[in-house]
């Protein structure tokens, strides 16, 4: 009963955040994203690992680490966010990295074995429902941003709330399961803010994705830009918004996600 009355609760102050305090957030996040480019300066390992990415063709890996870098950068930390801070390896980037691999590799089994099997065919409806709630799913939503591809799935509010619970957490197998389960806790708790928030952002990608279509036969290169202001400037906003309300909901909400 307590439960229930904790998840109305929680929905009710989500529900209050988007509606009232939506604007402020959205203008913290562009002053937390200042401070991630400052930070990505000291990233030496940056380049490589984009070049790297996207010589050998590796979307999931480039994903997965891009992901990691900008959080990291966004979160707040004690520590000055200087050469020191970005040289000590963090196991993060590849934890992220084999879990989308292993979502994808499943549900690409799933989708093609589904005809064959009463049984995968049921898994691959619960999978596809449990895709679509965690906003995982890259062909749900809304229509016109496909041609991200693979990196649709880390604008998943989940996979970003899994990477800073990590961040935050010890760099040990157990440590970092308890940090999947608090993530999910932290979205269910947050549920219709994420829901609003996470619409109202593909359809921004929507409509970027179709304007670039009509203006793609008289600016040849505006799906280049395109994709450069989605990597270098939505995507970390992005980021930068799901990490603020994260840590917002931290401080009020700590004993619901670390308890004894």
């Amino acid at each position: 009963m307590w439960k229930i009355e904790s998840y109305k609760a929680s929905w009710r102050e989500a529900l209050e955040i988007f509606r009232n305090d939506i604007g402020l957030l959205l203008l913290v996040s562009l002053r937390t994203l200042m401070s991630v480019y400052r930070s990505l300066l000291h990233a030496w390992f940056l380049p490589i690992t984009l070049l790297v990415g996207l010589v050998l063709s590796l979307p999931l890996l480039l994903g997965s680490f891009y992901t990691v870098l900008v959080a990291r950068a966004a979160r707040p930390s004690m520590e000055p966010k200087n050469c020191a801070y970005w040289q000590r390896l963090v196991f993060v980037d590849w934890y992220l990295f084999f879990g989308v691999l292993i979502l994808e590799s499943k549900s690409s089994y799933l989708a093609t074995h589904a005809q064959h099997s009463w049984g995968i065919t049921i898994l691959w409806y619960a999978y596809d429902v449990l895709a679509r709630l965690f906003f995982v799913s890259g062909k749900f939503w809304l229509p016109g941003t496909e041609a991200l591809g693979t990196m649709l799935m880390f604008l998943s509010p989940f996979l970003i709330l899994v990477v800073l619970f990590m961040l935050d957490s010890e760099k040990t197998i157990m440590a970092s399961l308890q940090a999947v389960g608090r993530a999910f806790l932290m979205l269910a708790y947050n549920y219709p803010f994420f829901l609003l928030l996470y619409a109202f952002f593909r359809l921004i990608l929507s409509a970027g994705y179709l304007s670039s279509m009509v203006l793609d036969p008289y600016i040849p290169q505006i799906g280049l830009f395109g994709w450069f202001f989605f990597l270098f400037v939505l995507y970390p906003y992005w980021v930068c918004v799901i990490t603020n309300f994260y840590v917002k909901r931290l401080h009020e909400q700590l004993s619901w996600y670390y308890w004894r």
